[in-house]
């Protein structure tokens, strides 16, 4: 025997095959609404990417200008030990050099190539700023003569010395100096 099929046979209400209907459409596809917001997260997403990875090249070389500047007064600081000689470092607003005292007169370094007078790239600014008075006897009273001076005993003229590029970044780099001739980078 067949079963029983109620007559007349029974419909759906309508607004049920409406929510049907939307159930089976939404799972087709997506809709607009989620392609954009997902288009959105992977535009952040690349952006941060790109911004972590170029980085910011006038930092990276203001930072190798830093380092290099700071490696250059440790040697000096070593060498002016090392030869019982007395350096000095002359600092102006994008460059600096290294001088040795002789005959009571304060001249560039001509005989050692490392310590030559070096400029720093264009848009690189220096600003010195002196922590104490320099050693009885050995003032600079024009901008021809040496701010900083490395003795031979290895003490130093305390100073900050700072690395700025006006205009293309916050970023900022520090040495300092102790009178004991301890040079920190920061």
């Amino acid at each position: 025997m067949m079963p029983a099929v109620p007559w007349p046979p029974q419909r759906q209400p309508a607004a049920g095959r409406l929510f049907a209907l939307a159930g089976r459409r939404r799972a087709r596809g997506f809709t607009l609404l989620e392609l954009m917001a997902v288009l959105v997260i992977i535009g952040i997403v690349l952006t941060f990417f790109t911004l972590s990875v170029g980085g910011d090249k006038r930092a990276e070389e203001m930072e190798r200008e830093a380092q290099r500047l700071l490696a250059l007064l440790q040697m000096a600081s070593e060498e002016a030990v090392m030869r019982s000689e007395q350096l000095a470092m002359r600092v102006g607003d994008n460059d600096y050099e290294f001088m040795i005292l002789e005959n009571n007169q304060w001249l560039p370094l001509t005989d050692d190539q490392s310590l030559r007078p070096r400029t720093l790239p264009k848009g690189m600014e220096l600003k010195l700023e002196l922590q104490d008075n320099p050693p009885p006897g050995m003032t600079a009273e024009n901008e021809d003569q040496p701010q900083v001076f490395l003795l031979s005993s290895g003490e130093m003229t305390p100073f900050e010395l700072t690395f700025s590029a006006p205009g293309s970044s916050e970023q900022r780099y520090h040495i300092k100096a102790t009178l004991l001739g301890h040079l920190e980078l920061e």
